[in-house]
């Protein structure tokens, strides 16, 4: 079963929850504008790596209009310099509605660029002699935000022209007071050109991504925006972009953003993402009802008020992605066993992560699990290099948990010890849904040893612990004719241990080589007084403390009993200085099979180490 990002799902639900809503009305006191189709409604996002998610009438042309300011005064300050537009048009939110004449007493510059007043001041700024040369000049820039080129309603152009009376008495009163410093009429003709160009929401989620991602184009790679000039639009939006309603939308949803009568909002969260709602339906403030109903949702259900906490997003925080075919635990198993798994581990997934979890990097994460998990049954989040995981993030991680675990599929957790707060909420809302807790494990591979251990138990494929291997079934013990494996089974002794029991001791002499013949164990060392880390397991089928074959040796780790078990244990220096000739072929045989043994542990070390590195 196909698992789906999590939140593709939540913007399908939410457009399904709000397309019934059909409160406000279309504009009409520009007669294009009347004949919009209330009912349409399309939302799109697009992420600062480039994904894109839409849903609903997404694709469907519709007039920019006021939405367009806030991409002009960027051109603006592009040609002209901040110095020289800001003595042109103040930054201070008016409070007032958007066609207000809001000017300074005695200078006569517009309050701020949102307004019809700034804009008009600001479309006067952008490089060309005439109206065409401006219109083409924000054409220009405009395809480099959208991806591709645009183009002027000519209907919507016209009507704006027939009725903008009072646009037309605020560029008067412009020259007047010398702002404009040219034909009011012909940067008139611009601004009415310039509110008439059409755009899809998929276009100003991808402008809007642009501003978020310092004003490259993360679809084409294009820079759109100077980077020094991002900010400064980012402030108009934020402080007047909502017109008299700046105020409650900063308060409340905490982006920057813009609307338009034409039913389109844009909003952006700086280093994330850009996103976009079309729907004409406007309430008196002259803002979509659903576009500021998507926003709020958004805002609210993954905490993405920008004076939450300043945030990296990192281009990508997946350290690591791997299957269980790639890369096993430390766990030493059967030849059968490893044979299986060899073949079948790629039902195992694993994710290691890094860095903050922010809104779009968690998002990253779950579309790449979305990708990655097709045919697996268990998988491993590693969260043990993750700095700081923020409330959007982590309300997208309880989804994937949900949807993951309705498909009968198992997840486990690691690295949480230091993750209390995520730890907690992550549980809390598990719980709330009726949900079993995830597993939540402090080992990477000791997650990886249990999903091993499950894959081999469900597929029956279990032959190490299903009963004691017989002294000829070791691998130590291969290409030994039955004289061979009586000599050899006369020298050893058969030695029994309880779970927790210390077999051998780091440091002590080494005299004893043993042979698994049921059970576990692992292999410990001390860094400190208060840490240990475990090197591996073996499980039955597997020998250990072979430096005994070697000499004198120290033992190099501490062997402890996971399990009860069973060994079948001699002393190397036994067949060292033995010169029978049986023990010399013993001999030869027991070194060419480890030489087999740890050819494979090398091969799979190296498979491992290509697989961590891509």
């Amino acid at each position: 079963m196909k698992i789906r990002t999590t939140f593709q799902d939540f913007l399908d639900d939410l457009y399904e929850e709000l397309k019934h809503n059909n409160d406000g009305e279309v504009a009409s006191y520009i007669p294009e504008l009347a004949k919009a189709n209330g009912n349409d409604f399309g939302i799109a996002l697009v992420t600062v790596d480039g994904h894109v998610y839409q849903v609903g009438e997404s694709r469907k042309p519709f007039s920019i209009q006021s939405i367009s300011k806030a991409f002009c005064y960027g051109i603006a300050l592009q040609d002209q310099g901040t110095k020289s537009v800001f003595s042109k048009v103040d930054v201070e939110p008016s409070g007032e509605a958007f066609n207000s004449i809001s000017l300074e007493q005695d200078t006569g510059r517009p309050r701020n660029p949102m307004i019809n007043a700034g804009a008009i001041a600001i479309t006067s700024l952008i490089n060309g002699t005439n109206a065409q040369e401006k219109v083409n000049r924000i054409l220009e820039q405009f395809e480099n935000y959208c991806g591709h080129a645009l183009k002027i309603d000519e209907d919507i152009y016209l009507s704006e022209k027939e009725t903008g009376h009072r646009n037309r008495a605020i560029s008067h009163l412009l020259r007047n007071y010398d702002i404009l410093e040219s034909d009011p009429e012909e940067t008139l003709d611009a601004y009415f050109q310039q509110c008439s160009i059409l755009v899809t929401c998929r276009d100003l989620a991808v402008m809007g991504a642009c501003l978020a991602n310092s004003g490259v184009n993360p679809v084409t790679g294009v820079r759109a925006l100077d980077t020094v000039c991002v900010p400064n639009v980012l402030s108009v939006m934020a402080s007047c972009g909502m017109y008299d309603y700046s105020g409650n939308w900063i308060y409340s949803v905490g982006m920057p953003a813009k609307s338009g009568v034409g039913g389109g909002v844009v909003a952006v969260l700086p280093g994330q993402f850009g996103l976009a709602v079309y729907s004409p339906n406007l309430d008196p403030k002259g803002n979509s009802v659903r576009g500021i109903s998507v926003c709020e949702r958004f805002s609210h259900q993954f905490g993405l008020h920008m004076l939450y906490s300043a945030r990296v997003t990192y281009s990508t925080v997946i350290r690591a992605c791997h299957t269980g075919k790639q890369v096993r635990s430390k766990r030493e198993r059967h030849p059968k066993e490893s044979a299986w798994l060899d073949e079948n581990g790629d039902e195992i997934c694993v994710f290691e992560l890094m860095g903050e979890l922010t809104f779009v990097s968690a998002e990253l994460v779950l579309r790449g699990i979305a990708d990655a998990v097709k045919k697996t049954r268990y998988l491993i989040i590693d969260y043990s290099r993750v700095t700081s995981i923020d409330e959007s993030a982590s309300h997208l991680l309880v989804d994937l948990v949900q949807r993951y675990k309705t498909n009968d599929r198992e997840i486990l957790f690691v690295g949480m010890d230091r993750k209390y707060h995520f730890s907690r909420f992550i549980k809390q809302q598990l719980l709330s849904r009726d949900k079993a807790p995830i597993m939540d494990l402090n080992s990477y591979d000791q997650a990886l040893e249990w999903c091993e251990t499950e894959l081999l138990t469900s597929r029956n494929i279990k032959v190490a612990t299903s009963k004691p291997l017989e002294f000829h079934e070791q691998p130590l013990c291969q290409g030994m004719d039955s004289n061979e494996i009586e000599f050899f089974k006369n020298m050893s002794h058969q030695i029994n241990f309880e779970a927790g029991d210390t077999i051998c001791k780091e440091g002590d002499i080494a005299e004893l080589v043993y042979l698994l013949e049921s059970g576990m164990v692992s292999a410990w060392i001390q860094v400190d007084r208060q840490r240990k880390i475990r090197l591996g397991g073996s499980s039955a089928g597997w020998a250990f403390g072979e430096s005994a074959l070697l000499g004198s040796r120290q033992r190099s780790a501490n062997i402890v009993a996971d399990t009860d078990v069973r060994v079948r244990a001699f002393k190397g220096g036994d067949l060292l200085n033995n010169n029978d000739p049986l023990a010399i072929k013993v001999l030869n045989k027991i070194f060419y099979n480890l030489s087999i043994l740890n050819d494979q542990r090398l091969r799979r070390a190296n498979a491992q180490i290509r697989a961590l590195s891509m």
